[in-house]
């Protein structure tokens, strides 16, 4: 009993085979067509490169300058967020490929990573999504942020202007220096007010990132050959179904 069932399943396998094998032109004609399309595809779709770099997102939580105490201005969420849904049409092609993810283990610092038809292009995209978060996506927040600075810029300005006159006494010599280094910082800030700045280069792809022709030929090559598998049996299955209506009854 086992082995006629065994024989049958043999006979059946062979029988599929010799099936497909007849209708061998059909997958081969479907396998090539799909074959030589995502070669075409990969051909004429434009070029697009990469470029990266990691940034520090300003927040109000920096040791080195003594205003940061309060709650940070924007994380890194709300950057992403806020370029999603940021309308200019003139850039709507390269924010919507905007992409910005936090770096493991730092809370303000982040990855962006732009594209462009061009390695210089795609560094000048990402240049451009720097300004748009810097000038652009924050404005209420940016005049804030300006509000504190100018604010403790002014408190400081007074405390030393009260030691030099004898008013204020410091003990520690380090106090009055972490007060300029912090006053120095701040006027900097002021002079170039930004949310973000480079902590890295700005990297671009020499290689494209798409398309990847190898793939793209691989993709089609087995989408071709298990569609033409899948044509040739119905085509087989259409036959067999024709002949048994046609077959006269015993």
């Amino acid at each position: 009993m086992e082995q006629d069932k065994t024989y049958n399943d043999e006979v059946d396998l062979f029988e599929l085979l010799q099936k497909l094998y007849e209708q061998r032109w059909i997958i081969i004609g479907i396998t090539a067509f799909t074959t030589a399309l995502a070669i075409l595809v990969s051909v004429l779709m434009p070029k697009a490169y990469k470029a990266e770099a990691i940034v520090e997102v300003q927040t109000m939580q920096d040791p080195k300058i003594i205003i940061m105490q309060s709650p940070k201005i924007i994380d890194i969420p709300e950057i992403q967020e806020s370029i999603k849904i940021y309308k200019d049409d003139a850039l709507k092609d390269i924010l919507k490929k905007v992409k910005v993810s936090p770096v493991r283990n730092s809370q303000n610092m982040a990855k962006i990573e732009v594209e462009g038809i061009s390695p210089q292009v795609a560094k000048e995209n990402l240049e451009k999504v720097l300004e748009i978060i810097n000038k652009k996506l924050f404005p209420q927040k940016m005049e804030e942020l300006k509000k504190k600075y100018e604010t403790r810029l002014n408190l400081i300005n007074q405390t030393i202007l009260n030691v030099n006159s004898g008013k204020y006494v410091i003990l520690d010599p380090s106090k009055m220096a972490d007060l300029l280094t912090e006053k120095e910082q701040i006027q900097k800030w002021l002079q170039d007010p930004k949310f973000v700045t480079l902590a890295s280069d700005i990297q671009a792809s020499s290689e494209p990132i798409r398309p990847k022709p190898l793939l793209y030929t691989s993709v089609g090559f087995i989408t071709g050959l298990f569609l033409g598998i899948f044509v040739a049996l119905v085509l087989e299955a259409i036959k067999s179904r024709r002949m048994s209506i046609n077959r006269p009854e015993s």
